[in-house]
């Protein structure tokens, strides 16, 4: 057979084969992938453990960095008391503000996608009014909530003045207090990520057939029975899923804590993202502030892997066996 006549055929067999063409297909993501994702995370993995400033070279220092802001493990079980202060105090309210926030957005999320789910009047015009918080810019929605809680200007105080709460002159310095500053960033987040749970979680509940339920009703099943037994188990994948986006965005925020508080006051509201931009690029630290944002790879691996092993256990609603 003739050398083109070989090729060509070749070249017929490989257009043919799906996994070939799916190898193309994939090949421009992957790409972009390992441009955009896979060199910055790599990159910043280096650079945590060399001294890098900006405007100089650094030098390799191995576990330095961590060694700093972690503690001597040497130590003992409180090696933290010997790491930076700053750090684990970004830990603890990093962890709080992700718990706490998530908690209760889906919860109010949850609630609002059941109620949305009915059949009421407008209903349209209030899934678009739900979705407001979450497409209005971040930086938007800290600039209103940051006069929100102005001390003088505060909408807030003057309500609760109003209602006899406070003094005619007291004032409250919301993002002044430890405490209330905590309290005010929290309470932003869940106002912009709310409409996200809400309407993926609705989205869940209208694909759980309507038959469940008419078979529930003939059964006697009150309504927490039919969410117990129906709807939690239909819609447990999509929470999972919901959930751990959820996670990995309240805990890498970063716009609506710097533009509200810059981590203030006293460091009470700093993230570990937060402080990985104070210490890397205002403090000219590169080496610094990748150390911390690399410490945060385990939080985030270990909120996939919970999603993961949750979808998991739902394997029955795809045709496989219920591990």
């Amino acid at each position: 057979m003739a050398p083109g006549r070989s090729s060509g055929a070749s070249w017929q067999t490989l257009k043919s084969n799906r996994n070939w063409l799916g190898f193309w297909f994939m090949l421009p993501a992957a790409a972009f992938l390992l441009l955009f994702l896979a060199y910055p995370l790599g990159l910043g993995i280096y650079l945590s453990f060399t001294d890098t400033r900006i405007g100089g070279a650094g030098e390799w220092v191995g576990f330095e960095n961590y060694t700093w802001l972690l503690g001597d493990f040497s130590d003992g079980w409180r090696f933290w008391e010997n790491g930076d202060s700053v750090f684990w105090l970004s830990v603890f309210n990093t962890l709080l503000y992700t718990v706490v926030a998530s908690t209760i957005k889906f919860a109010i999320g949850l609630y609002l996608a059941l109620l949305l789910n009915k059949h009421m009047p407008f209903k349209a015009i209030i899934r678009a009014v739900v979705l407001i918080p979450f497409i209005v810019p971040t930086v938007l929605s800290a600039i209103a909530f940051w006069w929100i809680f102005d001390t003088q200007f505060s909408i807030l105080t003057w309500m609760m003045q109003g209602l006899g709460i406070i003094g005619e002159t007291e004032q409250i310095n919301w993002l002044g207090d430890s405490t209330l500053a905590r309290g005010s960033v929290i309470f932003a987040n869940i106002w912009r990520g709310v409409p996200f749970v809400a309407i993926t979680l609705l989205a869940g509940l209208q694909t759980v057939p309507a038959s469940l339920y008419e078979a529930s009703v003939i059964d006697g099943a009150n309504r927490w029975q039919m969410f117990r037994h129906i709807t939690y188990p239909m819609i447990t994948p999509i929470i999972a899923v919901v959930m751990t986006f959820s996670v990995l965005f309240t805990f890498t925020d970063f716009q609506l804590i710097w533009v509200l508080t810059r981590g203030g006051p006293v460091n009470a509201t700093h993230l570990m993202a937060t402080l990985s931009y104070q210490r890397g690029i205002l403090g000219g630290h590169l080496g610094e502030g990748a150390a911390i944002s690399t410490a945060m790879i385990p939080f985030l691996l270990a909120a996939i892997m919970f999603s993961w092993f949750g979808l998991q256990r739902r394997k029955w609603q795809h045709g496989e066996g219920n591990d």
